[in-house]
């Protein structure tokens, strides 16, 4: 059984991103990975992905046990026998990248450590957000893509505390729908709507599948705020002529969960750029897809943007390594003056007041880089993952 430490990383190896990939990648040709004895099993398995890349060899050391012979019953013709020695038989210069597969601070007199949490780190990012924007990007080399996140409120003193005074996303619902006499106190009434706005502009639209994996919002006419219409949510002030279009593609917030479909972040900048005359037009393709990301990079890889466009893309507010992506950080949104108190309704959750601030955040963002016209983005290729192995008459080496 997989140790649960491992278990994000085997994950990304489910993906199809591997180790022999992330060596070939940071041009580690000679990598020692450093792991306890009763990691073995997991162990095993990142020596199997080496046994079949063939690119290069790794070697394997444990930091509390003797040498062992590593080998699990099944594999007999199959796979070798895995040698492996203490750590204190290594030498430790011979190897250009000493890789920890533990959590243990292991005293190691070298300058060349790739410490467990960095290489988790680096996977996540490499496997969950670069690799499918990298592949995207290919068949789209001049639109302008760009990630974003999402304001914390952890972010500011009292944050914590505050949060915990708000419900909870299902609690939210829960009550409006258990009392129907439409008097129900909530943390939109500021706003002048009804119980029934509410439930409406706090509705998860149900959603279609189609074939090629995309996801659409089904059409609900009998809830005009929500505003769902050719599968998915409407923007505001939309016009019929311009340049370029601009598009988000993320999870609630940016889809405007607690704010009727003239208000939210699309909108917003929408009825922005009209008034600055700007020739842009701005697309939500934003769903409700926390614990479904990939369906995110379904929808994107249907898309057909033209040269120029602009897209924003949220990622559970993750980052791209090495800045290979930009990336805009609207953390700082709701900072004084502002009171991030008005601006949270529900637990990590915001209303129309902090839309109405991330679109200004985003049209100074925009304006102030002349909507990257004058730049080009040089977008890295995606990995060249092996998949399959040819051997040549007269050499020792797959190509």
């Amino acid at each position: 059984m997989v140790e649960e430490l491992f278990i994000r990383l085997n994950d990304c190896f489910t993906a199809g991103y591997t180790l022999p990939q992330y060596c070939v990648e940071n041009n580690i040709k000679r990598p020692l990975f450093v792991s306890e004895k009763k990691f073995e099993t997991f162990l095993w398995s990142i020596y199997v992905q080496f046994y079949y890349d063939k690119r290069l060899q790794a070697q394997f050391c444990f930091i509390d046990a003797k040498e062992n012979l590593l080998y699990f019953p099944g594999h007999s013709g199959v796979v070798a026998r895995l040698p492996i020695k203490n750590i204190s038989a290594m030498k430790l210069e011979d190897f250009d990248k000493i890789i920890l597969l533990t959590k243990e601070n292991v005293e190691i007199k070298s300058n060349n450590i790739v410490r467990f949490a960095e290489l988790e780190l680096f996977f996540i990012q490499r496997t969950y957000v670069e690799i499918p924007l990298f592949n995207f990007l290919q068949r789209y080399p001049k639109v302008k893509l760009i990630l974003t996140n999402f304001p914390s409120i952890y972010r500011y003193k009292g944050g914590a505390e505050f949060n915990s005074t708000l419900y909870n996303v299902p609690q939210f619902v829960e009550r409006l729908l258990k009392d129907r006499s439409g008097n129900v106190k909530t943390s939109l009434d500021k706003f002048g709507y009804t119980n029934e706005q509410v439930l409406q502009i706090s509705d998860t639209p149900k959603l279609k599948v189609n074939l090629d994996g995309s996801t659409v919002m089904i059409d609900d006419d009998t809830k005009p705020l929500l505003g769902i219409k050719n599968g998915k949510r409407m923007t505001a002030y939309q016009p019929d002529r311009y340049v370029n279009k601009i598009y988000f593609f993320g999870q609630c917030m940016y889809f405007g969960v607690y704010a009727p479909f003239d208000k939210t972040i699309e909108s917003y900048l929408q009825k922005m750029l009209n008034e600055a005359n700007l020739p842009y037009r701005v697309e939500n393709e934003s769903q409700f897809i926390f614990g479904r990301t990939q369906d995110l990079f379904y929808n994107l890889n249907k898309l057909t943007p033209a040269p120029g466009d602009i897209i924003f893309v949220v990622v559970e507010n993750r980052r791209a390594n090495n800045n290979n992506i930009p990336f805009f950080d609207v953390n700082g949104a709701f900072d004084p003056p502002h009171d991030y108190r008005e601006v949270f309704c529900v637990i990590d959750h915001i209303n129309e007041l902090g839309y109405k601030l991330l679109a200004e955040k985003f049209f100074s963002y925009l304006t102030a880089n002349n909507f990257f016209r004058d730049v080009e983005l040089n977008y890295h290729t995606p990995p060249r993952i092996v998949t399959d192995m040819v051997y040549l008459r007269n050499l020792n080496r797959a190509a």
